[in-house]
């Protein structure tokens, strides 16, 4: 994979972390026995297949930096990092590292179940390189950032999982890594408790710390990134901007291999403005500067899109008693089909119905909901209550939905009902339940307020005369 080019590497004394020609290959086996046959066998036949977990990389990250990594399940992210952290043994190419590295991989990893919180706290630190006395100098900032209570003389095999993290990150985050290595571990955490832990990093990156962050959260990559890399399949296909590749990661999420291949290949018709990446083993991916100025972002990266492999795998249909849902299409404004919309971008539901009989005092609605379930809006035919009174059997007609840019970035399930009855004694004609899923993606920084966006205009300042000009 070639450089991104946009900016001059790290000076040498800058450089926190060197990964040059990193890969890590297993040897698949189809039977157990086969392991000893190869044993004795030797180089004489091989009764193995290699997988390639990681394909030859190679990236520098400075002092201070943030880098988020991105990419499906199984593209290589952990055995990155745990190549990092030395917990694995690399099949080739080599780690450099200046100063203290912590690292959060996996649950309660380092902990002893049969120790108290504290006692993990103490063994902890010291396998980390910290004397006595410094862990005791740090003691009370640890256990008050775990905020376990009296928790923290128990056994930790008594803990729950959300405990288990707050005391471990409490740990790698007061050790004062030079270098702090994140798996996803933070998912595992209440959303106050996340909040607490990306507060504190962002201290950490101002006193100096570097920080690998493994998230699937393109909001969180966007946020707290300096740098994003993106893996599939073992090969690091784009690093650069973090808006440009979270554009790119959400785009081609549900794609097959040949959609990444068409859609990342340097030489693609249209290649000229998009986001592309030559072949991983070209060349090693080098990290951008903030001290150069970066190259505009990809042309279609506040585009809207439609992603055919965007599709829920929770859709329930109801009986239908008269009426009948036949289709739903996601549209902009202009009439074009899009699933992928930049935040901000307003969007229209089209809803398809039959009246296969005779329907009578009839409501049409819609919904979205939040990938937990919670509807977030909807919408209702005749609007704002009251019915259509007749519609003939056999009659086809199209309701179309408008709704503003107001979702916040994520995944969003859309479903509807034909409801037909007085507004005391409404009863389901037909129903559909995550019938079509909606994506809103993030390409500059979003503060979340509440469970959509309302705002129609900017806030208005007024009391203020001859105050200074507020800050972009």
């Amino acid at each position: 994979m070639s450089s991104e080019s946009i900016a001059a590497s790290p000076t040498p004394s800058d450089v926190v972390l060197r990964v040059e020609e990193l890969s890590k290959c297993y040897r698949i086996y189809d039977h157990p026995r086969d392991r000893l046959l190869q044993a004795f066998w030797g180089g004489r036949r091989q009764l193995y297949r290699d997988f390639w977990a990681l394909h030859p990389l190679s990236f520098e990250l400075a002092r201070g930096q943030t880098l988020g990594v991105v990419g499906r399940n199984g593209s290589g992210k952990s055995t990155l990092l745990q190549l990092l952290c030395g917990t694995l043994s690399p099949t080739g190419g080599r780690v450099t590292s200046q100063g203290r590295i912590g690292a959060l991989l996996e649950l309660g990893s380092g902990f002893s179940p049969e120790f108290t919180g504290r006692e993990n706290v103490h063994l902890n630190a010291a396998v980390l390189g910290l004397s006595r006395a410094e862990i005791e100098a740090r003691l009370d900032a640890i256990l008050a950032f775990a905020d376990i209570g009296s928790f923290i003389d128990q056994p930790v095999k008594t803990y729950s999982s959300g405990m288990v993290v707050r005391l471990a990150f409490a740990v790698q985050a007061h050790i004062d890594p030079d270098l702090l290595v994140v798996d996803e571990a933070l998912a595992v955490g209440d959303e106050l408790f996340q909040k607490k832990c990306y507060a504190h990093l962002e201290r950490l990156k101002e006193r100096g710390t570097s920080v690998l962050l493994v998230t699937h959260s393109c909001p969180q990559i966007i946020q707290h990134c300096d740098q994003a890399l993106l893996l599939h399949k073992g090969r690091a296909r784009l690093m650069g901007e973090p808006a440009r590749i979270t554009v790119t990661y959400q785009r081609l999420i549900n794609a097959s291999d040949a959609e990444w291949e068409a859609c990342l290949s340097p030489d693609r018709p249209g290649g000229k403005g998009n986001v592309t990446s030559p072949d991983a083993e070209a060349s090693p991916a080098k990290p951008t500067s903030s001290r150069e100025p970066a190259q505009p972002q990809a042309a279609d990266s506040r585009q809207s899109w439609q992603d055919p492999n965007l599709q829920p795998l929770s859709t329930e249909f109801y009986p239908s008693h008269g009426a009948l849902i036949e289709d739903l299409r996601i549209e902009l404004p202009n009439g074009e089909a899009a699933n992928v919309l930049p935040f901000g971008q307003d969007f229209v539901l089209c809803f398809h119905y039959l009246a296969e009989t005779e329907l009578r005092d009839v409501a049409l609605s819609c919904h979205i909901a939040s990938h937990t379930g919670v509807r977030i809006s909807g919408q209702s035919y005749p609007y704002p209550s009251g019915t259509v009174k007749r519609l003939a059997a056999g009659r086809r007609f199209t309701v179309h939905f408008h709704f503003s840019g107001g979702l916040w970035p994520g995944l969003y399930f859309v479903g509807g009902g034909v409801t037909t009855g007085s507004a005391s004694d409404r009863r389901f004609l037909h129903r559909v339940v995550d019938y079509r899923a909606l994506r809103i993606t993030e390409t500059q920084a979003v503060t979340v307020i509440g469970a959509c966006q309302l705002q129609r205009k900017p806030p208005r300042l007024a009391g203020l005369e001859g105050a200074a000009a507020p800050q972009a």
